[in-house]
């Protein structure tokens, strides 16, 4: 008997020995069970700023203990088993065993929505003024297609949708919504989201049937733009034995569209040069020659998870050159993108949830100005030279102004091309092969619109 108990104490003691012994140090981990980015050491030089630290060591704990993973995924699935529960940082079920993000309180439309309006507005007549076709496309989330799959006692209101497009019909911005269409072909049997498997996002066919829809609002445009056909696409099914970002089991068959056409693929190119967000780098430049000569435009995409995933292939197939960038952070640096490539047509798509802080930071998007147009052929001449650093890369060269002039707006001129100058870093980004060093003007424009222009001088 004694040496039973004997046994059970060291078996206890082991059992919490183990947890600690596999503790996970490793700093800036994401986790497979639930797709987020662990708590970082508080005391280490990764930890967040001005973070309490009770708070900070409690959750530091609770995320790299070992065997975590393990344990959460164990414990979901016995709930699972035994009583048909989804315990699960990330997803819930719903009716009829579909499976949702877990729910939050219902969206009122505030001042970020507002200011989210002025920020397209503001990106809308940047385009025009350059002659560029503008288009926002905004994305339903699951819920907005399948309410009646949520699970009881939700009530899903997402009205503030309404109120947001009525503020982008008084600033006159152009932009298409997917809500309606996607229900339409729910009402008529098409499966436009999985039943379980990723959840967060539309499927193959709801993206190709979402992205038809803003090829034909480009077309518009651009008579070479067409929607897609079925038939531009080798169409299979694909398992999915576990949800996305998830080792939770499931067993679900979706539709899968594989692209036809050939592309150029650019990416490689630009990718290591184009800056972008360190937590939003997706980014890809794609040529379908076929109708890029047909007349379709060089198109800048800012996109979301709902075109990285699924929708970028029915984009190539779509469009002449195609070019995206990662939405959220990025968009509010949506000159220096458009320095660079110069776009013929300019995409910026979101989906529902993603209209908020967490995606698009709020102090970035209610202080979101661009440069007015500077029409060139108004400029004086210089009259006299000013300093200027630039800097080569594979494919991308950056001027630098050494000391930009007191003044609201500034851009450089080479070439008859114009690039606006960041007002911090006095610096413009382009293509390496479009820069024209003995031909460098900077244009300095004050608050009275009175333009001093200066001889660029490399040093």
């Amino acid at each position: 008997m004694k040496k039973l108990q004997i046994g059970m104490i060291v078996l206890f003691f082991v059992l919490l020995a183990v947890p600690m012994v596999l503790f996970n140090w490793e700093e800036n981990v994401v986790s497979e069970i639930d797709n987020r980015k662990l708590t970082n050491n508080p005391f280490g030089p990764n930890a967040t700023e001005g973070a309490d630290l009770t708070s900070a060591l409690e959750s530091y704990v609770s995320d790299r203990i070992g065997l975590r993973d393990q344990m959460i995924l164990a414990y979901t699935q016995l709930n699972d088993t035994l009583f048909h529960k989804m315990i699960h940082p990330l997803y819930e079920y719903g009716k009829d065993d579909y499976v949702f993000f877990k729910q939050k309180p219902n969206i009122q439309l505030s001042d970020y929505h507002l200011a989210f309006a002025d920020m397209l507005a503001e990106i809308q007549d940047y385009c025009t003024q350059r002659g560029v076709p503008f288009l926002f496309v905004f994305d339903p989330e699951k819920a907005s297609i399948y309410p009646d799959k949520l699970r009881e006692g939700i009530n899903y209101d997402n009205s503030w949708v309404q109120e947001f497009e009525a503020e982008l019909d008084k600033r006159g911005v152009r932009y298409i919504d997917n809500t309606e269409l996607l229900r339409q072909k729910r009402e008529e049997g098409e499966q436009v989201f999985n039943q379980m498997y990723n959840a967060g996002h539309w499927n193959d066919l709801g993206a190709f049937y979402g992205v038809n829809n803003l090829l034909s609002a480009l077309s518009e445009d651009f008579a070479a733009i067409q929607p897609n056909e079925k038939s531009d696409f080798a169409i299979t099914e694909k398992l999915n034995e576990t949800l996305l970002s998830s080792q939770f089991p499931i067993h679900e068959y979706e539709p899968s569209f594989g692209r036809l056409c050939p592309l150029e693929v650019k990416t490689d190119q630009y990718d290591a040069e184009v800056v972008r967000n360190s937590q939003h780098r997706g980014f890809g430049y794609f040529v379908n020659e076929e109708n890029k000569q047909a007349g379709a435009p060089k198109t800048l995409v800012f996109q979301g998870s709902y075109m990285n995933e699924m929708g970028f292939k029915f984009l190539q197939t779509g469009l002449g050159e195609y070019i995206y960038v990662h939405n959220y952070e990025n968009l509010l640096n949506f000159d220096y993108y458009f320095n660079i490539f110069q776009p013929e047509c300019v995409v910026v798509e979101a989906a529902e949830y993603t209209i908020n802080s967490s995606y698009f930071n709020e102090q970035g998007v209610k202080d979101f100005a661009l440069s007015p147009v500077l029409d060139t052929e108004q400029l004086p001449q210089p009259s006299q030279s000013i300093d200027v650093q630039v800097t080569d890369g594979q494919t991308l060269s950056t001027v630098t102004v050494a000391e930009l002039p007191d003044c609201q707006w500034a851009y450089l001129v080479s070439d008859g091309k114009v690039y606006d100058l960041d007002g911090e870093t006095g610096s413009a980004s382009m293509e390496k092969s479009a820069l024209n060093r003995q031909d460098m003007v900077v244009a300095a424009v004050s608050s009275d619109g009175s333009i001093t222009t200066y001889q660029a001088v490399e040093h």
